[in-house]
């Protein structure tokens, strides 16, 4: 009999030893007290609740937001011999009725649900008639409007949860999380003195890296002919954008599938399932597309579009690599896409939130701006301050870039803002005013009138930098607002001075701005053992063994294994069942049920290649 989460671990999910976090969190929940865990994506998170789920005497109920990712976390737990299932919108009401009489009757040990679900009468009751030991909050930074991916239903959690006699432990699990948005979840939640863990939000794997190309379209399809056969995502900012970008895609060969609000429920479900199974290769999608997706293999993440927030930015860039094989991350700028993140702002939210989201925005300008690392841009976004200044391994810390020395024209763009102000009795302005100032020219005849009646025409800093273009400016105005050189209003955008201004201009020093030349970049994905023989030709046939197995039993591919866990194979080349046992990732049940099929694969390749 299994008595401890280490036993459970490795039989059931085929590991020898928790990760980072997962043993803290797993003995505070079987102590009975609520948990808020913020593990980034691919930390294993899941195994924190299911193993005290599995261990539980009642029955556990995860709360999570889209049908897919419930019925790939029930898929992936009864591949490992897990009683789960799942309830949804999808299902009839007879199925629905069997799902919660093998609960009542013990038969179910994890049943999965979206908080809309708890709005009903009856399933209040069936929560009160049964017991629960414990209620888990996937995603649960929904909870909270402070954050992205707000949902007014998972408000309904916490009073819902307080009625049931059985008083359960509430643990919620969310992988980006500002410290204001964690207070706020511990609030909504009604979390009572919650142990509170941050595994971190690095994720080590990714590589980021913001690149600003000439033609988009042409980057892309450059990358992609690169991984022909390897799963991503391509987020757009709108529905037009997706048309345009997936069309252009499966026009030049790539098995490409769309995703966005506007299709037909049927071609979303279809796409969906098309990327999930690897029968298409790449997504392009706005970002309606990912929250619910637990796809283990994405090799690479392309953000066609600027996102509205680094929040959001993380959240759909973490989708790749869960499986914690090196990935992509890489963002696409264009100045338009400043604009068009502005426009949703102005038309997606209520005045209560404007503000907020935009000033997450000029925190996601930032980004793309910085000549820093990209990697501790982030970090230092979520509040993990410290470590190196440098992680070695994103686009500015590994790219060749020339430096360009812009003192003079960074002294000339804040003597601008500062004689702009004087003039007017302390009233800013925004990059575009700024701009014709210092071109001595206005690209708009609203602009030109307001120049005038101003005098701002007559400052000292009229028509100084006439050689640039309004886009070379704003690029140097982004640069030096990520700098910290000035300070940007988060709603409208006027710039003034910050502690740095003065201290720069009355200074010798020169500030360098980096110009991001051609870069290439190694495979993102690339099977390779510790002594360079195990070779991608035996990751193939693996890949093909378990297609079969996949197709056979209606699941993903990854749902059988990981990546990860087929490059593992590759590497150890297993002979018998022992051998297979000890691949991360092969547990028990996964061993009976699969084991002589990939212990007779390995056996061919061997002998068919010496």
């Amino acid at each position: 009999m299994m008595n401890t989460p280490l036993e459970i671990l490795k039989l059931v999910f085929g590991y020898g030893s928790f990760r980072r976090g997962q043993e803290e969190i797993i003995n505070e929940i079987m102590s009975g007290r609520d948990v808020l865990g913020i593990m980034p994506t691919g930390a294993g998170k899941s195994v924190c609740y299911q193993i005290p789920s599995i261990m539980a005497s009642g029955v556990s109920i995860v709360l999570s937001p889209l049908i897919s990712l419930m019925k790939d976390q029930v898929d992936a737990l009864r591949q490992n011999g897990v009683q789960a299932a799942a309830i949804n919108s999808s299902m009839d009401w007879e199925d629905v009725l069997s799902t919660l009489r093998l609960a009542k009757q013990g038969k179910i040990s994890m049943l999965y649900i979206a908080p809309e679900r708890l709005g009903g009468e009856g399933f209040r009751d069936f929560l009160s008639s049964v017991g629960i030991s414990l209620v888990i909050v996937d995603e649960a930074h929904c909870v909270s409007q402070w954050g992205h991916d707000f949902r007014p239903s998972y408000l309904a959690i916490a009073p819902v949860v307080s009625a049931l006699p059985s008083c359960p432990t509430v643990a919620a699990f969310t992988a980006t999380a500002t410290p204001e948005v964690r207070e706020d979840i511990i609030k909504q939640l009604r979390l009572r003195s919650p142990f509170v863990l941050t595994t971190g939000f690095d994720r080590e794997n990714l590589f980021f890296q913001v690149e600003s190309p000439a033609d988009k379209i042409e980057y892309l399809m450059e990358y992609v002919r690169k991984f022909p056969d390897m799963p991503g995502i391509i987020y757009c900012s709108t529905r037009k954008t997706v048309e345009s970008v997936c069309g252009t895609l499966a026009a030049r060969g790539v098995k490409a599938v769309r995703y966005h609000a506007g299709l037909e429920d049927s071609e979303r479900l279809k796409n969906q399932e098309d990327f999930i199974y690897d029968r298409a290769t790449a997504m392009v999608a706005t970002n309606a597309f990912g929250m619910g997706i637990d796809k283990s293999n994405v090799r690479y993440v392309i953000h066609y579009n600027m996102p509205g927030s680094i929040d959001n930015y993380y959240q759909e860039a973490g989708r790749a690599g869960r499986d914690g094989v090196p990935a992509d991350c890489i963002l696409l700028f264009g100045r338009q896409d400043i604009a068009t993140a502005r426009f949703l702002i102005s038309k997606g939210e209520d005045e209560g939130t404007k503000k907020t989201a935009y000033r997450k925005l000029r925190d996601m300008i930032d980004y793309c701006h910085t000549g820093g690392c990209l990697r501790r841009h982030i970090l230092n976004y979520f509040g993990e301050t410290g470590g190196a200044d440098g992680c070695g391994e994103c686009g500015n810390c590994r790219s060749v870039t020339e430096r360009r020395d812009i003192t003079v024209e960074a002294q000339k763009i804040l003597s601008c803002v500062y004689r702009a102000a004087e003039k007017t009795g302390g009233k800013t302005y925004g990059m575009a005013m700024l701009s014709d100032i210092l071109r001595g020219r206005s690209t708009s005849g609203v602009r030109r009138e307001q120049i005038i009646s101003l005098g701002l025409d007559a400052v000292s800093t009229w028509g100084i930098m006439k050689e640039y273009t309004p886009g070379e400016l704003m690029d140097m105005s982004n640069f030096l607002i990520a700098e910290g050189y000035l300070k940007a209003d988060t709603e409208f955008g006027t710039l003034s001075f910050t502690d740095r201004s003065f201290p720069f201009l009355k200074s010798k020093s020169r500030l360098l701005m980096r110009r991001h030349e051609e870069r290439t970049r190694k495979p993102a994905f690339k099977i390779n053992s510790k002594d360079g023989k195990a070779p991608f030709g035996m990751f193939e046939a693996l890949r093909k063994v378990r297609r079969e197995i996949a197709d056979a039993e209606k699941v993903p591919p990854y749902v059988v294994f990981s990546d990860k866990t087929l490059s593992a194979m590759c590497e150890a080349a297993p002979s018998d069942e022992d051998e297979l046992l000890s691949i991360p990732g092969v547990g028990g049940t996964k061993l009976e049920k699969y084991g002589a099929q990939f212990l007779s694969a390995i056996r061919k390749w061997m002998e068919n290649n010496n």
